[in-house]
């Protein structure tokens, strides 16, 4: 059996790829971790208990290291009646940030 370099490429970029999603995924779930924290903080219900990834590149972090940067949209509720939006943002497993819009209380 003789492997030529171009399919060690191709192997290897596969690899890849699927090591990157699955790190992705862990980071998607401790997103989701934090927005249900965030949440239960500020009494309010996430609705589909699901996180939509909007915006993913690379930027600096507070520290000014290059980080993966990913934002994902959630929606929440204050009072059952309205959808609000909110983002989270993490640079790597840090979050950077999470706002939810405007919205009313109970």
């Amino acid at each position: 059996m003789n492997l030529m370099l171009t399919d060690v490429l191709w192997v290897g970029l596969i690899i890849a790829a699927a090591a990157f999603w699955w790190q992705g995924q862990g980071v998607k779930a401790f997103a989701l971790r934090k927005v249900k924290l965030y949440c239960e903080e500020y009494n309010l219900q996430l609705l589909d208990e699901s996180l939509v990834i909007r915006k993913f590149w690379v930027a600096r972090d507070r520290r000014g290291l290059l980080r993966i940067q990913r934002i994902y949209f959630f929606e929440f509720t204050s009072t059952g009646e309205y959808r609000y939006r909110g983002t989270i943002t993490l640079h790597g497993y840090q979050v950077a940030a999470i706002e939810g819009q405007t919205h009313h209380m109970h």
